[in-house]
Protein backbone atom coordinates (compact mmCIF):
# COMPACT_ATOMS: atom_id res chain seq x y z
CA UNK A 1 0.00 0.00 0.00
CA UNK A 2 2.35 2.68 -1.29
CA UNK A 3 2.04 6.10 0.27
CA UNK A 4 0.66 4.78 3.40
CA UNK A 5 2.01 4.68 6.75
CA UNK A 6 5.51 3.61 6.67
CA UNK A 7 5.61 3.04 3.16
CA UNK A 8 4.34 -0.71 3.21
CA UNK A 9 4.51 -2.07 -0.44
CA UNK A 10 1.44 -3.92 -1.87
CA UNK A 11 1.41 -7.48 -1.37
CA UNK A 12 2.32 -8.21 -5.19
CA UNK A 13 5.07 -6.28 -5.02
CA UNK A 14 5.97 -3.48 -7.26
CA UNK A 15 4.64 -4.06 -11.30
CA UNK A 16 7.36 -6.04 -12.97
CA UNK A 17 8.72 -7.35 -9.70
CA UNK A 18 9.40 -11.25 -9.15
CA UNK A 19 6.61 -10.86 -6.52
CA UNK A 20 4.22 -9.74 -9.25
CA UNK A 21 4.64 -11.75 -11.55
CA UNK A 22 4.81 -14.84 -9.25
CA UNK A 23 1.14 -13.81 -8.82
CA UNK A 24 -0.21 -13.28 -12.14
CA UNK A 25 1.54 -16.93 -12.75
CA UNK A 26 -0.71 -17.96 -10.15
CA UNK A 27 -3.51 -16.98 -11.59
CA UNK A 28 -3.14 -19.02 -14.77
CA UNK A 29 -1.12 -21.81 -13.95
CA UNK A 30 -2.20 -25.49 -14.33
CA UNK A 31 -2.17 -27.70 -11.20
CA UNK A 32 1.18 -29.39 -11.95
CA UNK A 33 3.02 -25.90 -12.94
CA UNK A 34 1.66 -24.58 -8.93
CA UNK A 35 4.20 -26.19 -6.67
CA UNK A 36 7.02 -24.43 -8.33
CA UNK A 37 5.83 -21.21 -8.67
CA UNK A 38 4.94 -21.23 -5.35
CA UNK A 39 8.39 -21.96 -4.57
CA UNK A 40 9.37 -19.32 -7.12
CA UNK A 41 6.74 -17.14 -5.09
CA UNK A 42 8.61 -17.93 -1.58
CA UNK A 43 12.20 -17.19 -3.06
CA UNK A 44 10.11 -13.54 -3.98
CA UNK A 45 8.51 -13.11 -0.41
CA UNK A 46 12.33 -12.95 1.13
CA UNK A 47 12.97 -9.68 -0.04
CA UNK A 48 9.15 -8.54 2.10
CA UNK A 49 10.16 -8.20 6.05
CA UNK A 50 7.04 -9.25 8.77
CA UNK A 51 6.79 -5.45 10.07
CA UNK A 52 5.30 -4.84 5.82
CA UNK A 53 2.39 -7.83 7.14
CA UNK A 54 3.14 -9.85 3.88
CA UNK A 55 2.18 -13.26 4.59
CA UNK A 56 2.71 -15.92 1.52
CA UNK A 57 -0.08 -18.07 3.26
CA UNK A 58 -2.36 -15.20 3.91
CA UNK A 59 -1.73 -13.39 0.13
CA UNK A 60 -1.36 -17.02 -1.93
CA UNK A 61 -3.96 -16.51 -4.87
CA UNK A 62 -4.07 -20.06 -4.14
CA UNK A 63 -5.77 -19.79 -0.63
CA UNK A 64 -7.78 -16.76 -2.04
CA UNK A 65 -9.14 -19.35 -4.80
CA UNK A 66 -10.11 -21.77 -2.50
CA UNK A 67 -11.66 -19.18 -0.02
CA UNK A 68 -13.96 -17.23 -3.23
CA UNK A 69 -14.67 -20.91 -4.67
CA UNK A 70 -16.64 -22.14 -1.19
CA UNK A 71 -18.27 -18.58 -1.15
CA UNK A 72 -19.40 -19.15 -4.33
CA UNK A 73 -20.40 -22.53 -3.74
CA UNK A 74 -22.34 -21.77 -0.50
CA UNK A 75 -24.39 -18.70 -2.56
CA UNK A 76 -25.00 -20.85 -5.29
CA UNK A 77 -26.42 -23.34 -2.92
CA UNK A 78 -28.01 -21.09 -1.11
CA UNK A 79 -29.86 -19.38 -3.69
CA UNK A 80 -31.00 -23.22 -4.54
CA UNK A 81 -32.85 -23.64 -1.21
CA UNK A 82 -34.19 -19.67 -1.65
CA UNK A 83 -36.03 -21.11 -4.45
CA UNK A 84 -37.09 -24.14 -3.56
CA UNK A 85 -38.25 -22.68 -0.36
CA UNK A 86 -40.31 -19.54 -2.17
CA UNK A 87 -42.02 -22.38 -4.12
CA UNK A 88 -43.52 -23.35 -0.98
CA UNK A 89 -44.08 -19.42 0.31
CA UNK A 90 -40.94 -19.83 2.76
CA UNK A 91 -37.74 -18.41 3.39
CA UNK A 92 -34.65 -19.51 4.42
CA UNK A 93 -35.35 -17.20 7.64
CA UNK A 94 -39.18 -18.64 7.92
CA UNK A 95 -38.02 -22.04 7.56
CA UNK A 96 -35.24 -21.79 9.94
CA UNK A 97 -37.67 -20.79 12.68
CA UNK A 98 -40.33 -23.28 11.93
CA UNK A 99 -37.76 -25.89 11.68
CA UNK A 100 -36.79 -24.93 15.29
CA UNK A 101 -40.42 -24.72 16.64
CA UNK A 102 -41.34 -28.32 14.97
CA UNK A 103 -38.76 -30.32 16.14
CA UNK A 104 -38.88 -28.41 19.71
CA UNK A 105 -42.31 -29.63 19.62
CA UNK A 106 -43.54 -27.05 22.39
CA UNK A 107 -43.94 -23.35 22.26
CA UNK A 108 -40.81 -21.35 23.08
CA UNK A 109 -40.11 -18.00 24.28
CA UNK A 110 -38.96 -15.45 21.59
CA UNK A 111 -35.41 -15.25 23.91
CA UNK A 112 -34.82 -18.92 23.81
CA UNK A 113 -35.56 -18.76 20.26
CA UNK A 114 -33.36 -16.58 19.04
CA UNK A 115 -30.58 -18.25 21.02
CA UNK A 116 -31.34 -21.75 18.95
CA UNK A 117 -31.32 -19.41 15.50
CA UNK A 118 -28.15 -17.82 16.69
CA UNK A 119 -29.78 -14.28 16.13
CA UNK A 120 -30.84 -11.52 18.48
CA UNK A 121 -33.72 -11.19 20.01
CA UNK A 122 -35.29 -8.27 18.09
CA UNK A 123 -34.52 -9.94 14.80
CA UNK A 124 -37.09 -12.90 16.09
CA UNK A 125 -39.35 -10.64 17.05
CA UNK A 126 -39.64 -9.36 13.99
CA UNK A 127 -39.48 -12.99 12.13
CA UNK A 128 -42.14 -13.62 14.59
CA UNK A 129 -44.58 -10.81 13.29
CA UNK A 130 -43.90 -12.24 9.62
CA UNK A 131 -44.88 -16.15 10.67
CA UNK A 132 -47.50 -14.45 12.26
CA UNK A 133 -48.99 -12.61 9.56
CA UNK A 134 -48.56 -15.88 7.70
CA UNK A 135 -50.67 -18.24 9.80
CA UNK A 136 -47.72 -20.34 10.22
CA UNK A 137 -47.04 -19.41 14.36
CA UNK A 138 -48.84 -17.52 17.05
CA UNK A 139 -47.65 -15.77 20.06
CA UNK A 140 -49.28 -17.12 23.30
CA UNK A 141 -48.44 -16.50 26.81
CA UNK A 142 -45.98 -17.65 28.59
CA UNK A 143 -47.19 -19.35 31.26
CA UNK A 144 -44.07 -19.28 33.45
CA UNK A 145 -43.62 -15.11 33.32
CA UNK A 146 -46.94 -13.05 32.99
CA UNK A 147 -44.52 -10.49 30.74
CA UNK A 148 -43.46 -12.85 28.83
CA UNK A 149 -44.51 -13.86 25.31
CA UNK A 150 -43.78 -17.56 23.65
CA UNK A 151 -43.85 -18.45 19.75
CA UNK A 152 -46.19 -21.68 19.04
CA UNK A 153 -46.35 -23.41 15.52
CA UNK A 154 -49.67 -23.66 13.84
CA UNK A 155 -50.98 -26.23 12.21
CA UNK A 156 -50.89 -24.40 8.94
CA UNK A 157 -46.71 -23.96 9.72
CA UNK A 158 -46.46 -27.64 10.39
CA UNK A 159 -47.61 -28.68 6.56
CA UNK A 160 -45.50 -25.37 5.58
CA UNK A 161 -42.53 -26.88 7.45
CA UNK A 162 -43.16 -30.17 6.09
CA UNK A 163 -43.45 -29.06 2.41
CA UNK A 164 -39.94 -26.86 3.43
CA UNK A 165 -38.51 -30.10 4.62
CA UNK A 166 -39.29 -31.89 1.25
CA UNK A 167 -38.32 -28.93 -0.89
CA UNK A 168 -35.12 -28.53 0.48
CA UNK A 169 -34.37 -32.34 0.65
CA UNK A 170 -34.71 -32.44 -3.36
CA UNK A 171 -31.40 -29.99 -2.99
CA UNK A 172 -29.49 -32.00 -0.61
CA UNK A 173 -30.07 -34.96 -2.92
CA UNK A 174 -29.24 -32.68 -5.85
CA UNK A 175 -25.71 -31.34 -4.17
CA UNK A 176 -24.93 -35.03 -2.86
CA UNK A 177 -25.05 -36.53 -6.37
CA UNK A 178 -22.39 -34.07 -7.46
CA UNK A 179 -20.50 -35.69 -5.80
CA UNK A 180 -19.06 -39.19 -5.40
CA UNK A 181 -18.81 -40.85 -2.13
CA UNK A 182 -14.85 -39.89 -1.54
CA UNK A 183 -15.44 -36.56 -2.76
CA UNK A 184 -18.29 -36.43 -0.02
CA UNK A 185 -16.20 -37.58 2.64
CA UNK A 186 -12.94 -35.33 1.23
CA UNK A 187 -15.20 -32.52 1.61
CA UNK A 188 -16.32 -32.77 5.03
CA UNK A 189 -12.86 -33.19 6.38
CA UNK A 190 -11.98 -30.26 4.74
CA UNK A 191 -15.29 -28.20 6.19
CA UNK A 192 -14.42 -29.68 9.15
CA UNK A 193 -10.69 -28.76 9.23
CA UNK A 194 -11.54 -24.93 8.92
CA UNK A 195 -14.45 -24.25 10.81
Amino acid sequence: MSGGSGGVEKATGPPGSPWSRANRALVTARPTELVQLNQNKAQCCKQFTVDNAVSLLYHSYMNEWIAFALIHAAHNIESQFEEALAAVNLSGPKFAALSVLVSQDKPLSLSDLAGKLTCVRSNVTQLVDRLEADGLAKRIDDPSDRRGVQAQVTKLGRERHAAGVKAANKIHEEVRKKLSAADQAALLRALDAIQ
